[in-house]
């Protein structure tokens, strides 16, 4: 009996001495206070954690909150996270020595501060020879804020493998949302300790579905955050760009891409400037220097180019429009008020809606979301065209201005990309001064207002025969403009119109053929394409038609028919008392 007792105590001792021994073993709370040793004695900081943790598959320690502190103990950490994990052999365990080579950490904050007397939080000046360090990290981000400067940039969602050389050099392969975009992303600093002092050569890829960003050069922070070096950006489209640097611009009201930029960037804090660059947007191609500065409360941009040719329809925003109205679209006037710019391009020729020009000069500048634009171009022969136009969009409604003037200038080109409408040609003089207010083409066209001056020479009205037209216009009513298709050839055409409320008025208007001449009255209703006119042939005693011709109903297709009384209700009593009228042989 005391036999069995005493084996019963004997293993009930031995059971009692090997949990106590596996739990000196296994408990993990020892790896914080080994961690704490060696970051204090290769990089002089400290490190913490909530709790610790030993995972069986697979076999390794698990931290939870660990956090290495930052460059002073009042500042931010430079590392924090959710859990860290290391894994580890039973023999490490025993040990007490685990590999610290490889660990993983998920949801981990990386702090990348500078403060006002210029310490980095990464700048490590106790530290001693160390080993190298690969990191899986999950979820992660990272921030960066400079105190001097008050410059900030951040990246969330990264996922990927960070990895620290004893020699100080740090890599990065995987991926992070930026913009809303995951972008995959690679990246190689040579030497960490370097960028808080002269700087450390640096190559960075960026690439996401929509756009393409490479770098390599210089990144130091001694003084401000500054890079240098060869650059390279590629987008599908622009408004990828502007989301990247902050401004959210929707999709539908972007400028047309491909948009890419190539030269030497040399930034210093939060001004970028790339110096002999190469810019393409869509047709676009441009070189000269490209400059935004985010210093103040609004960034702004500043643009100097010189380009072969300057495409000028993807600066004009669609609004909407189609043949049955006006746009009624927002018109993307606040985007005006989202920066300030400067815009400069010299170009050997230019193209708007099918217009050609010669040298073009094209400046603008946008203040304060009011928006100042001029050009000048040089047309065929001694033509010259010039236009200036101001719009402000800080005011409600939004208002703008249009003012454009060619001389001695072959018109119908011109008349043609202003107007839409391709039916006069000829040389001379051209003057036309707008204003309108809205949000939208239908509310601008019905608020549009000004005047208008055309002085023609020679040329042509294609499309109508007006001679053909008078004599057809003794027997029927014409429906639309082709009603007597070929041309009318023209010596002069003189015009001044006057503009209130989408309303055209030809305060007057006569043109002068080798047969005959006419004058034309009456008004032109933009907003409802509707107009009202008279047309006069002079002098009435030896004209092809002897009274006046009205054309009323739609500008796409209106009728035509000679002014007599109740003509259009009874035609066959009208053109018997027009036939009355003629005073001279039908044929003459």
């Amino acid at each position: 009996m005391n036999q069995r007792r005493m084996i019963a105590i004997g293993a009930v001792a031995g059971l009692v001495t090997l949990a106590t021994v596996a739990w000196v073993v296994l408990s993990p709370g020892w790896v914080v206070g080994m961690l704490d040793r060696v970051t204090g004695q290769q990089l002089g900081r400290s490190f913490s954690a909530e709790s610790a943790h030993l995972d069986f598959s697979p076999l390794s320690l698990r931290l939870e909150g660990p956090a290495l502190s930052g460059a002073s103990e009042r500042g931010d950490s430079l590392i924090r996270a959710k859990s860290m994990v290391i894994p580890i052999s039973l023999g490490q365990i025993v040990a007490r020595q685990p590999d610290l080579s490889a660990i993983a950490l998920r949801e981990a904050e990386f702090a990348l501060l500078i403060d006002e007397r210029g310490q980095a939080s990464w700048d490590f000046p106790e530290a001693a020879a160390g080993r190298a360090l690969n990191i899986a990290l999950e979820q992660a981000s990272f921030r960066f804020f400079d105190a001097r400067s008050g410059q900030a940039l951040a990246l969330s969602n990264v996922d990927g493998q960070l990895q620290f050389a004893a020699d100080g050099g740090v890599t990065f392969r995987g991926s992070a949302v930026i913009a809303s975009r995951v972008a995959r992303i690679d990246f190689e600093l040579r030497s960490l300790p370097r960028v808080n002092a002269d700087g450390s050569p640096l190559e960075i890829a960026v690439e996401s579905e929509a756009l393409s960003l490479s770098f390599g050069g210089r990144l130091a922070t001694g003084r401000v955050l500054s890079l240098t070096g060869p650059m390279s950006l590629t987008s599908r489209e622009p408004a990828e760009v502007a989301r990247w640097a902050g401004f959210d611009l929707p999709e539908s009201q972007s400028l047309p891409g491909p948009f890419a930029v190539h030269g030497g960037l040399d930034s210093a804090g939060r001004a970028y400037a790339i110096r002999t660059a190469a810019v393409t947007l869509g047709e676009f191609r441009g070189a000269g220097d490209v400059v935004a500065d985010l210093r103040g409360e609004r960034p702004k941009l500043q643009v100097t180019l010189e380009a072969d040719r300057l495409w000028l329809d993807p600066l004009v925003p669609s609004a909407g429009a189609s043949e049955a109205g006006w746009g009624s679209a927002l018109l993307p006037l606040s985007h005006l008020r989202v920066m300030d710019a400067e815009l400069s391009i010299l170009a050997r020729a230019a193209s708007y809606a099918g217009f050609e020009t010669g040298a073009a000069r094209l400046a603008a500048t946008l203040t304060d979301g009011r928006l100042d634009a001029s050009g000048a171009f040089r047309l065929d022969g001694a033509g010259t065209a010039a236009f200036t136009a101001k719009i402000d969009a800080v005011v409600l409604p939004p208002s703008g201005s249009l003012r454009i003037e060619a001389e001695n200038a072959e018109l119908g080109p011109l008349l043609g990309a202003l107007t839409g409408v391709e039916a006069l040609s000829g040389n001379g003089n051209l003057k036309l001064d707008l204003n309108a207010q809205g949000r939208t083409q239908e509310e601008l066209v019905g608020t549009l207002g000004g005047s208008a001056t055309l002085a023609l020479a020679g040329g042509q009205i294609q499309g109508a025969d007006l001679k053909a037209a008078a004599g057809a216009l003794r027997e029927r009513i014409l429906d639309g403009w082709g009603a007597t298709p070929g041309a009318t050839p023209l010596e002069t055409l003189n015009a001044n119109l006057s503009i209130a409320d989408g309303l055209v008025t030809l305060t007057s208007a006569e043109a002068a053929t080798e047969a005959f001449r006419l004058t034309l009255s009456g008004s032109v209703d933009l907003l409802r394409r509707a107009l009202d006119l008279k047309l006069a042939f002079q002098p009435p005693e030896t004209a092809p038609l002897p009274v006046p011709v009205m054309i009323t109903g739609t500008l796409a297709a209106p009728r035509i028919y000679p002014d007599i009384p109740d003509i259009l209700n009874n035609p066959e009593g009208g053109f018997a008392r027009l036939r009355s009228a003629f005073t001279t042989p039908p044929g003459n």
